[in-house]
């Protein structure tokens, strides 16, 4: 079965990249070619290109920008009509005529449109976008229930050519790891007596970065052994230093960067914090509970990720004390335990998630499949 995949880009930063390389990484690719076509690794991110080359996915990269993109892709169906599915990753109102386009240049092939985000408030023009993917799409998919809703139609998930593929991750990453914990807490200088909160991700207006700040001035001022881990660069990173040192606390917010090794760093938080602005359900959610880590998020991320009891939610708008002090109740401090009998029962292990995609391949192109 032929496959073309359409993402954002090849920078491991991108939640909505990591699962693509997750997914790809696990696919019977004896039984599918896959063209993933994708725009350029910004230059501040590592690139998942090598690890998908050597799976033996075709990669198809353009510049990273999105008109540059869609004629790319325009210029690319004109002369490679032969795919059996089209699977579109969409997090925006112009992937629908862009759904259309595809629609006209591979009319044999089957679309699927897989939406990743909840971006309120619903607007006139996000109702187009309805009604024009659910004219020109053969199936949906959803990171969560939410995400499917907002970005295809409220009814969306009572149709049987909906389902949520759940942002998986790779339990033999995101586990446990008393030494990776001792080691990454070691590296900056957190001693036995303090307390680590942690962030992973860009540090840009979906995370609401400045907002963490003032959370985590709140959680010192309650409890000055406290320290703030950021992992992950953006362009509210100044602001967010500016914003520290008003507060007071800028000798206890730690940046480090974009990093590699995200496992190791999520196990060494005591806390993982996520105060979003908007979100479709974040990997780093799930990531967060494979490393058994208490998090707390606002209640602008669905709780499609929310499997288990380390999840814990509040509004934006409650005062920051009271996020300072339900920090302070749910981050005991020490070893993590291990969620993952819950999360795999719940179809976040990898291979299972994988193997559901391929059932819905299969569905999908039916008995004209290759």
């Amino acid at each position: 079965m032929k496959i073309l995949m359409i993402s954002n880009h090849l920078g491991v930063q991108s939640g909505v990249q990591r699962y693509v390389q997750n997914l790809l990484l696990n696919l019977d690719l004896t039984r599918y070619q896959v063209d993933l076509f994708v725009g350029l690794c910004p230059s501040d991110q590592a690139s998942c290109a090598p690890a998908l080359e050597a799976a033996g996915v075709h990669i198809i990269a353009v510049p990273d920008n999105k008109k540059a993109r869609i004629r790319a892709l325009y210029q690319h169906l004109k002369t490679h009509k032969d795919y059996d599915i089209i699977h579109y990753h969409t997090a925006s109102k112009i992937g629908a005529p862009v759904c259309g386009m595809m629609r006209v240049l591979c009319p044999h092939a089957k679309i699927i449109v897989h939406s990743h985000i909840v971006y309120p408030p619903m607007t006139l023009t996000w109702r187009a976008a309805h009604l024009v993917y659910q004219l020109f799409a053969d199936y949906f998919l959803g990171c969560g229930v939410a995400a499917g809703r907002f970005v295809f139609g409220d009814h969306i998930d009572r149709r049987p050519n909906f389902s949520v593929a759940c942002n998986a991750v790779d339990q033999t990453r995101f586990y446990p790891n008393a030494a990776a914990r001792t080691a990454i807490r070691a590296q900056y200088g957190i001693t036995g007596t303090e307390r680590l909160a942690g962030f992973v991700g860009r540090l840009n207006h979906q995370k609401n970065p400045l907002y963490l700040i003032r959370v985590f001035a709140a959680m010192v001022q309650q409890d000055p052994r406290w320290k703030l881990l950021l992992v992950g660069g953006g362009e509210q990173e100044q602001p967010m230093r500016e914003l520290a040192a008003q507060l007071g606390v800028a000798d206890r917010v730690l940046f480090a960067g974009v990093q590699n090794n995200v496992p190791d760093y999520m196990n060494a938080f005591d806390l993982f914090l996520l105060p979003s602005n908007f979100e479709g359900s974040p990997v780093t959610l799930v990531e967060a509970q494979g490393c058994g880590v208490p998090c707390l998020a606002s209640t602008n991320v669905p709780g499609d990720g929310s499997v288990t009891e380390l999840v814990h939610f509040l509004p934006l708008s409650a005062p920051f004390e009271e996020w300072a002090k339900t920090a302070d109740s749910i981050a005991p401090g020490g070893p993590h335990a291990d969620y993952w009998p819950t999360l795999a029962a719940a179809g976040y292990e990898l291979k299972t998630a994988a193997h559901r995609m391929e059932q819905v391949y299969d569905k999908v192109a039916g008995e004209g499949a290759r």
